[in-house]
């Protein structure tokens, strides 16, 4: 039995990759002088904006790049539909009425997080979230899982006790979901069973596992995922 529901934000609860595609490109244009493929932007999807610029603009500095992405992305959200997933705030319901507890665990910063989720009027369906701005390692390393299950602990008013860590019991009860390998490498290394949607954009699976990541599961449509739990 699953109670202990945590999503990934953007390409699983909201479509935000068109805006993420044209932001990538405008930036890796002004910085690299050309654009990268909107597969191999992709391929980023789920990696924070730092590690993506260092090993893809190496030579640019690291803070003035973030800010330049940042700023266009929010200068042209009104130019790209940003929207929710069709199915996904039915299945957020169902799983309150199934006395689920509700996750999220994102690279986004809590400003931009929460922005989005009260645009699209989804800000009351959640019961916890971790953002960037609560970890200091970031996805694939599973602290953002841990973080958000600790406080889907608390919400739920099951005792955590800091020297024995989480318990079996509560990892068990847990579901990671996303769209992206990092999302997987988390729940993966947080023991943690997992699911990868497939309603979201394309994903390259071979080298998810070469890196030694892999899914429990599947999902075409976000219905199905009651199944699971």
């Amino acid at each position: 039995m699953k109670k202990y529901i945590i999503f990934d934000f953007d390409g699983t609860l909201a479509n935000t990759n068109n805006i993420i595609v044209a932001s990538w490109q405008a930036t890796f244009e002004k910085y690299l002088g050309y654009s990268l493929t909107v597969r191999e932007i992709e391929s980023t999807f789920g990696e924070i904006l730092v590690n993506t610029i260092g090993r893809l603009i190496p030579d640019a500095p690291v803070n003035e790049v973030v800010d330049y992405y940042r700023a266009y992305q929010d200068s042209h959200q009104k130019d790209y539909e940003v929207y929710v997933f069709e199915g996904v705030r039915e299945l957020l319901e169902q799983l309150r009425e199934r006395g689920c507890i509700i996750g999220v665990g994102t690279s986004r910063t809590a400003f931009s997080f929460w922005n989005y989720m009260k645009k699209l009027g989804m800000d009351q369906l959640v019961d916890e979230v971790v953002t960037m701005n609560d970890v200091s390692s970031h996805k694939p390393d599973p602290e953002t899982i841990d973080a958000v299950l600790i406080k889907m602990m608390a919400h739920d008013g099951e005792p955590y006790d800091a020297g024995s860590g989480i318990p079996d019991h509560v990892r068990d009860a847990a579901l990671m979901v996303g769209d992206t390998k990092y999302d997987i490498g988390c729940a993966n290394n947080a023991r943690v069973d997992s699911v990868m949607v497939g309603w979201s954009h394309y994903i390259d699976e071979e080298a998810m596992i070469a890196d030694g990541f892999v899914p429990t599961y599947h999902l075409d449509k976000p219905e199905q995922l009651l199944e699971i739990i």
